[in-house]
C-alpha cells in the first residue's frame, strides 16, 4: 500500500514508527512529526529504496513513534522468514 503525505497522518489501521528525519541528517525534526511518511528523500537525486517484510508467529505490541530498535527487540525470537526488496528511485 502506498500512500500519499497526508493519508499516512490521517490513517488508524496501522502503527507507524519514527523515521530517520529525527536525525542530525534529518534536520532533527521534532519526534511527533517524525512518524509519517514525509516524502522521497533527497528529491532530487537517484537513491535506493529498502522494503524490509518479515513473517512473525504473533502481533507486536507497539505504540505510534516506536523506535527500529524496539521493532527488532518486540520481533526477537518471532521471526519465521523475511525478505529484503531493494529499488532504485530516479525522477
Amino acid at each position: 500500500m502506498f500512500l500519499k503525505d497526508d493519508e499516512s497522518q490521517i490513517a488508524d489501521d496501522f502503527i507507524q514508527g519514527t523515521n530517520s528525519w529525527t536525525s542530525l541528517q534529518g534536520n532533527q525534526q521534532i519526534k511527533e512529526l517524525s512518524c509519517y511518511y514525509g516524502g522521497m528523500t533527497p528529491p532530487d537525486k537517484a537513491h535506493v529504496y529498502e522494503f524490509h517484510v518479515f513473517a512473525l508467529d504473533k502481533l507486536l505490541n507497539l505504540q505510534k513513534g516506536f523506535l527500529l530498535n524496539e521493532l527488532y527487540h518486540e520481533m526477537d525470537e518471532h521471526i519465521l522468514d523475511q525478505y529484503t526488496l531493494k529499488g532504485l528511485y530516479e525522477n
